[in-house]
């Protein structure tokens, strides 16, 4: 499904004022991005560097963040310093909406929810019109904790010529595992009718799929006691049978805020790491 993204003008220019007027102090933004792709969610908390130049030359890169099941938009700013973050590494941060049980994917069995085409052909393309992002793929990251791992590593596996790099903190990498949890049948619909349907939005699955080539770097973070740690193992284990540019990062914890708390930095700088011009 592809939308047309039309952003109304009275909207640019309150955004822009706001962004002109944080050319000297960085901000972070409780906004809405304009979308076609959602009827109910287009909320996006986006944090700019201290120093926060709306001409900055070629832009800044960029990682979107994504929440986990039954967080929304300000997870991430609680489970993560967002503006240490922003200007340690001088990037911009955009964390959507997903929705309490969106999976970050597209489905046509509930209107309005079509959350992996907002990310792709709306939020990207927002931030570079709004927040003076970088155009470059090569400057645009991804990450997740949980369902937003989970979404983290779809959208880098449907659309490997997008990012640079993806990571996930104890995400679900094999929703095959789980057919009955957190809301999964009200985007794809019974695993047992509909089991296509549930491989092509499973990262074990993508994985197989993605040309190595164009593939972006990708890092797994679980914890040793996370009831996802097993599918993590399995991931990670067929990525390096794949020969595939990618991490898994074994420690200790659990499926738990302190946990990504603890590793978010991680995740980010690996993404910084793998951005170029």
């Amino acid at each position: 499904m592809k939308y047309k993204i039309i952003v109304p003008r009275f909207f640019q220019i309150i955004l822009g004022l706001s962004i002109a007027l944080s050319s000297v102090f960085g901000k972070i933004y409780h906004v809405k991005a304009p979308s076609l792709a959602l009827t109910d969610s287009n909320r996006v908390v986006v944090a700019t560097p201290t120093d926060f130049d709306p001409a900055k030359k070629d832009g800044y890169p960029f990682i979107v963040m994504l929440h986990g099941y039954s967080g929304n938009e300000t997870q991430w700013e609680s489970d993560a310093d967002l503006q240490m973050l922003s200007d340690t590494h001088n990037i911009l941060l955009a964390l959507p909406d997903g929705g309490y049980d969106g999976w970050w994917i597209d489905t046509d069995l509930l209107p309005g929810r079509d959350y992996e085409t907002h990310i792709h052909q709306e939020l990207k393309i927002w931030m570079v019109q709004n927040f003076n992002g970088s155009m470059k793929a090569s400057q645009h990251g991804i990450l997740g904790l949980s369902m937003g791992g989970y979404g983290a590593f779809v959208q880098a596996l449907k659309h490997p010529d997008s990012y640079a790099a993806a990571a996930s903190l104890s995400g679900v990498m094999d929703i095959t595992r789980h057919p009955d949890s957190w809301g999964l049948k009200k985007s794809l619909g019974q695993y047992s009718d509909n089991t296509e349907k549930w491989k092509a939005n499973n990262p074990l699955h993508l994985s197989q799929k993605v040309a190595l080539k164009t593939s972006p770097a990708l890092l797994l973070i679980c914890g040793r006691d996370d009831f996802a740690f097993p599918e993590n193992q399995a991931m990670a284990h067929q990525l390096d049978l794949l020969n595939y540019s990618a991490q898994f990062q074994e420690e200790d914890g659990a499926h738990t805020h302190t946990f990504w708390k603890t590793h978010i930095a991680t995740a980010v700088e690996f993404i910084v790491s793998n951005f170029y011009k």
